[in-house]
This record gives structure tokens, sequence and C-alpha cells, in this order.
């Protein structure tokens, strides 16, 4: 394994988790992975978590990075982000294990990926690649993700849902094509979300750059939460 990316996000690196518990007996059993942007977990993960447990479910909003480690130049944030998807096992492999640290204390639950940005791909590369993933849903991630090597090697038993912004310019039409024919010639359970007059990064208030095709829109991130509950619903 490349020796830069254990340094990077393995070697002596401590990361806290943030968990919020859900209330509701019928919904506490499923545990929503959250994974942030390239950013790393930030408040805004931290709001999405809360707003998931307020409806009943169980929610750990990733720390990727460790603590006091976020990147925060644009130059880092990029440079990080590349050394994380440079290649797939130990993509994988990282991955498999900040889902067991964040989940060891509830085996059992059913664990459903979400994620933003690079997020987005990172939960559609859960989906995928781990066995104990029931379902994954992307929030304007990108089409990019590491396909499986074989159809044995898919988890094609997970549910993939994709809310993307239509006018997002980092996904191309023949990405999201693409993508669609993969999960399809797996018989997966999938659904792919186009919301209009939508670009990058909507669910983020933060986002304020339409110019190079990032903008926040509440009106898609209020249907954007509507089409997550209803999905994390499918597996009460």
């Amino acid at each position: 394994m490349d020796q830069s990316f254990e340094a990077i996000f393995k070697d002596r690196v401590k990361r806290m988790h943030y968990q919020v518990d859900g209330l509701s007996s019928d919904k506490s059993h499923i545990q929503v992975v959250i994974w942030p942007t390239f950013s790393g977990l930030t408040d805004f993960e931290k709001g999405i978590a809360d707003h998931i447990a307020s409806l009943g479910f169980s929610v750990t909003a990733l720390d990727l990075y460790g603590i006091d480690q976020n990147p925060v130049e644009m130059e880092q944030k990029r440079a990080k982000m590349g050394a994380l998807v440079a290649e797939a096992d130990p993509l994988h492999e990282l991955q498999n294990e900040l889902t067991q640290s964040a989940c060891d204390a509830i085996h059992g639950k059913t664990i459903v990926h979400i994620g933003f940005c690079l997020g987005g791909r990172l939960a559609l590369e859960a989906g995928l690649h781990l066995e104990s993933s029931a379902g994954a849903v992307s929030f304007h991630g990108l089409m990019s993700f590491f396909r499986a090597q074989s159809e044995e090697k898919a988890n094609t038993k997970a549910k993939i849902m994709v809310l993307n912004g239509y006018q997002d310019p980092l996904v191309m039409d023949e990405d999201a094509q693409e993508a669609k024919h993969y999960w399809a010639g797996l018989g997966m359970d999938f659904q792919f979300v186009d919301f209009s007059n939508t670009m990058h990064s909507f669910m983020l208030p933060s986002a304020d750059n339409p110019d190079h095709g990032s903008q926040y829109n509440p009106l898609t991130t209020q249907r954007a939460y509507s089409y997550l509950e209803n999905f994390l619903n499918e597996f009460i």
C-alpha cells in the first residue's frame, strides 16, 4: 500500500466521529453513516446528522481526516482528495475501517451511507464495495466511483439513490448514463434524481459561486431531505 496514503489517513491519525442516537424505537436500528465533503467533518455534516436523528434514525458523521487535520486551503483540499481516491484497495480498506470504528457498538443494525460532494462518491463506493452496506445516497457526488472488478465482488444487494443537480458541471450526462447502465447491468436497485435549476453543492449553505457551477439551493435541499427520508423509511 502507498505509504503516503498510510501517513495521511491511517498512521497515528486520531479521529472523533460525531454520533447522534435515534430516538424512534422503530427506526433507531437504521444506522446512517455520513461521509463529508473534501473539507472534512464540519458543522455542516453535524447539522445534517442532527436533522436525520430528529427523524428517529441513528447517525454517525465520520471524521475523515482526523482531529484538527481538516485541510483549509483549496489546494490542500484537492491534494488530500486526490490521495484518498487515487487507488481503490486502500480507499475501500479505509472506508471499511472507519465504518467499523463508527459502528462497532451497534452490530446488527442496518447501515446506510450518505455523503456530499466527495462524500457522495464515497457513499457510492461504500454501498458498492462494503458488504455491510444496505444502501447509499449521494448528494451532488461525482460518478467516478471505482467499479467492482467483477459482479461477484459487487455488493449488489445495496440500494442506491443519487440526488443530482441537472446543472452540475461536474456530472456530465454521459457520466450519469454510464453509472446507470453499470448499476442496471448488476441488477441493482437504484434511483437517479435530477433537480432542475440546480448546480453542484446545492445542499451547502456556504456554496455561492454560480460562475463556477456551485450554488446552494434551499428548495432543492428541502426536496432532497424528503427523498432521503422516504429512502431511509424503506429499511424500517
